[in-house]
Parts: C-alpha cells; structure tokens; sequence
C-alpha cells in the first residue's frame, strides 16, 4: 500500500477548532462523529490550504487569525503548504515556508489533493467538467491528440484575430498612404538639417543689424591699420624697440615676448576683419532668404516637432508605417495560408481527438455500469454521448454528456435531468473506481449522501478499493462505511472554560466498536456492539 502522501492537517483557530492536528494514515482514512460536531470542518480546512476561497469568518472568535498547515510525507512535490486568514479578510500562502500566490498554491497542489463534495458532484452536471472526467481517461494517443488540438486551436485562433486586425487595417490603407506620401513629400521638400535653425537665428541676428554690424568691423580695421600712426604701426615700433632692449636685459625678454603675442594677434584680428569685411552680404536679398528658410522650418516645427531633429525621427516613423502599409498585401496573403495550414492541422488534431474520445467513452460506460450495480444501482446503465458540435471549438469537435438510465428499461438521459443527490455521489464514486484518479490524494464529504445501510457497506468497499495505491479521506454518517477504514478519526465538540472546540481523536480496539455502535443505534448497547463488531469482521 502507497505510504501516506499528506501526513497530516494542523488547524490553529479555525473556526472551532483551536488547535487540532488531523494525522492520516495510509490507505482509508474515515472520520465521523455526532452532527454538528465539526467532521466537514477538515475537508474545509483541506479546501482551504490547496488554494480554497479565503473567508475571514474561518477565524476563530478571539483570534487574529486562523491558519492551516499540511504536512506531507515522500513522494510529494511538496513538502508543506499553509494558509493564513486574517480577520481583515487578508490571506497568506506558503509552500515549503516560502510565501507565494494562491495560483502558486492551487498550481502545485492541484494534481496532488482532489476534494469531492456535494458541490462537486453538482458540477458533475456540468458539460465542461464531463469533458474533463473524460478527457482524464484518454489513452496516451488520445491525450497527445488533445494536446496537439489544444494547441493548434490557440494558434488558429491567434491568426484569426490577426487577420481580422490586418483587413481593418487594410480598409483605410489607401486613405492612409495618401496621407503618409503627403507628408514624408513635405518634410523631404524642406530638407532640414539637425541644428539648421540654430545656424539661422545665428545669421538672421547678424543680418537684420546689417549696417552696424559693417560700421563697427570697418572702424576697428581703420583703428588698426589707417592713421598717423596706425595702431598696428605704433605696436610694431614698440616691439622692435623693446626686443632691442631685452637683448641687454634679461629681465625684459619675458616682456618682449608678451609684446610680441600682442602685435601677431593684433595682426591676426586685422586680417580676419578685412577678410569679414570683403565677404559680408549686407543685400536686403539675403536677410529675406534667411527669413523665408525660417519660416518653413518652422512650418515644419509646427506639425512635426519642436526643432529638427524631432522632424527628422518623425520621418522615419513616417517612412517605417508606410513601407508597412505597403506590406499588407502580402502580409494577408502570408497569414491567410497560415491559417489554412493551422485549419488542416486542427482539423486533423480534432478527428483523432474525436476518435480517442469514443475509445474512452466505449470503455468507461460500462465500467461504471458494473461498478454501480455494485452500488444497489442493480440494472443501472451509464453511458456517455459525443455530440457534434457546428464547427470546432475550445475543446474540440464535440459536446461531452454523461447519461444514466437508473432503471431497466428506461432510456438514458442527461445526469442534469434524471440523477437525485444520491445517484449522484455513486457515479462520482463510480466514476472514480472504475477508471482510477489521476491524484493521489482523495477526499469525500459525504459521499454516502442519500445512500442506506445496506448500499453503505457497498460504498465502503468500493473506497477501500480506490484506497489501495492512494490515500483517500472520507467524511461519513453510516457505520457501514466506516467499518472498511484502515484508519479512524472520531471528530467531537467539547467545553473548555465557557468556550466550545473541535477535538479529534484516533480510534481503534473497542473504542472503535463503541462509535460504530453509536452509529449503528444512537447508543452503545449489546445488540449495536455485536452489529458493529461484525461489520469490522465482515469488512476484512
């Protein structure tokens, strides 16, 4: 028998219980004890800790807080998971001490615990979950093909909506180019160079001051160069004089040297103001070119950006969005043949699905069948129905119904429409018997809802079987079920100091018998203790 995958569930504050550690065992694990006295309370608490909704109404009266941790043993992904509930409705959840999401959590559990209860087999109603029990029981080829399927219906479907972007696109394409050809034309008419309107306003200062900008430069040449004596004159004859004198005075020599700094650079501006002078364009003409380059530039700013470097990034978006509208032909062209391919692949994918789903489906309908004549469903048929779909969807080419005929010689029909509460929670159970679970962690709250002592003991029977090679948890009323646990957990309401709280204990020997007994007859009598020592005997 499969060691104990999750060695224990610890619930500190949690409702009623203030600090209870729930320890399992290997195999059937059954817990029971009077109504109200809190059995359903683990299998919350379980729900809880593998990623459960979070309510702060978990917390226990006076707490802060309530958390449950679980312990598992080898074997498992996972060492430990918590969840912490504040009473501010905020919650924590930890694996292997590190905090992470509830995705996180719910992500690494999911394929490890497995929670049943009376919502569950509600949702064994529901279309999508059908399709799920079934797709679970696909053959290796079959679940290759789901695969394949799923995901060439992500990719047609991600062309699809591809497409349908692009042929909108394609609607304004010509508007579109027209407008982009105008403007790329105007910007390239214009031809900016980046830093063009620094070297304009630069220009456009000098010549709109045209005459004073002449007068000053010619004066200063004349200074320099024309007079009685010229600046440049008196300068030389006072460098030649003074290189004279330092020849006989060293103190001088530094002196004559700056001089002679002086007089080159003075010779140098002199030069450099009549080569200006020669130059300058003072023609009205020209301020009215620099003028008129100006304002288309900034014809330019205004529409495309604040200088020219911005105008010029701008161009090549320009450039880029029409060389890509320009694509879009070929584009289409490209994705239609994609998605064609994608078609045949999905087309392919869905037929071996298709096919893989009728294998399983011929192989489980009379599997449970057989188990649920096990289950007093004695002449109970179960069968399940592919339906074509019109066209492929999310999960393939067909629509997944479990059927039930209860009775001989009724037809079968939909779950929804002919199963009680009762019939459900057997063709769960059935379900999970005759094709195995894919978790090797199971819990069941009341599976035995609606079910009689005598189909009791058939249910019990049938969760020890699906106990052998995983660990299944059973929340019960009926001493029949109980009585095929490997392992017993009494659940009772105590009074501590004014306050109610859970307390769990294992039971065995003659405590055992004595809870049987109670089950059996609301009371430990002679007659219920030999009812319950011979269903423990009639179990083993």
């Amino acid at each position: 028998m499969l060691g104990a995958v999750l060695q224990s569930i610890e619930l500190r504050d949690f409702a009623i219980a203030d600090d209870v550690v729930v320890k399992l065992a290997p195999g059937f694990n059954v817990l029971t004890g009077e109504t109200g006295a809190g059995k359903s309370l683990v299998i919350d608490a379980l729900a809880l800790a593998i990623g459960g909704r979070a309510e702060s109404a978990v917390v226990r009266a006076g707490a802060e807080h309530a958390l449950v941790q679980l312990t598992f043993g080898d074997g498992a992904p996972v060492a430990s998971a918590a969840r912490r509930v504040a009473l501010s409705g905020r919650n924590l959840a930890r694996l292997d001490g590190e905090v992470v999401t509830v995705g996180e959590l719910q992500a690494a559990l999911e394929s490890v615990v497995g929670i049943f209860g009376q919502h569950a087999f509600r949702t064994l109603l529901e279309g999508r979950e059908q399709r799920a029990l079934l797709d679970r029981h696909l053959d290796p080829a079959g679940a290759a093909a789901a695969r394949d399927y799923a995901l060439a219906h992500a990719a047609f479907v991600d062309i699809e909506a591809r497409l349908r972007e692009r042929r909108a696109a394609a609607g304004d394409r010509e508007r579109r180019l027209e407008l982009l050809r105008y403007q790329l034309d105007q910007i390239d008419a214009a031809a900016p160079r980046v830093g063009e309107e620094s070297e304009l306003d630069a220009l456009l200062a000098t010549l709109r001051h045209a005459e004073r900008v002449r007068q000053g430069a010619a004066d200063a040449l004349t200074g320099l160069s024309v007079g009685d004596p010229a600046a440049l004159d008196a300068l030389n004859h006072a460098r030649r004089a003074l290189e004279g004198a330092a020849r006989h005075a060293a103190a001088l020599e530094p002196l004559a040297r700056d001089l002679a700094t002086v007089v080159d650079g003075a010779n140098a501006v002199a030069s450099e103001l009549e080569a200006f002078l020669d130059g300058f364009d003072a023609d009205p003409a020209a301020l009215d070119r620099a003028e008129a380059r100006r304002a288309a530039l900034d014809r330019l700013f205004r529409t495309y950006g604040p200088d020219s470097a911005t105008v010029l990034a701008e161009r090549e978006r320009l450039a880029a969005e029409l060389s890509d509208l320009a694509a879009i032909e070929s584009d289409l062209q490209a994705l239609e043949h994609q998605r064609e391919e994608l078609r045949a692949r999905r087309a392919g994918a869905a037929e071996r699905l298709s096919a893989a789903r009728q294998r399983a489906s011929e192989a489980l309908g009379p599997s449970v069948s057989r188990v649920l004549s096990e289950l007093a469903l004695d002449g109970a048929v179960f069968d399940v129905a592919l339906d074509p779909l019109e066209s492929l969807g999310t999960h393939g080419a067909e629509s997944v119904t479990f059927r039930l005929a209860a009775n001989v010689g009724e037809p079968a029909a939909p779950l929804a429409s002919v199963a009680s509460g009762g019939e459900l929670s057997r063709v769960m159970l059935a379900l999970h018997t005759a094709a195995g679970s894919d978790r090797p962690v199971l819990a069941f709250d009341e599976v035995d809802a609606g079910v009689g002592g005598g189909t009791g003991r058939a249910v019990g029977r049938l969760l020890r079987r699906l106990a052998q090679g995983r660990q299944v948890l059973v929340v019960t009323h009926l001493a029949q079920v109980a009585a095929f646990a490997d392992h017993h957990l009494h659940v009772a309401k105590v009074t501590e100091e004014g306050r109610t709280l859970t307390r769990i204990t294992e039971l065995a020997g003659e405590d055992r018998v004595r809870e049987l007994a109670r089950m059996l007859a609301g009371e430990d009598g002679p007659t219920a203790r030999r009812h319950a020592e011979e269903l423990i005997g009639a179990s083993r």
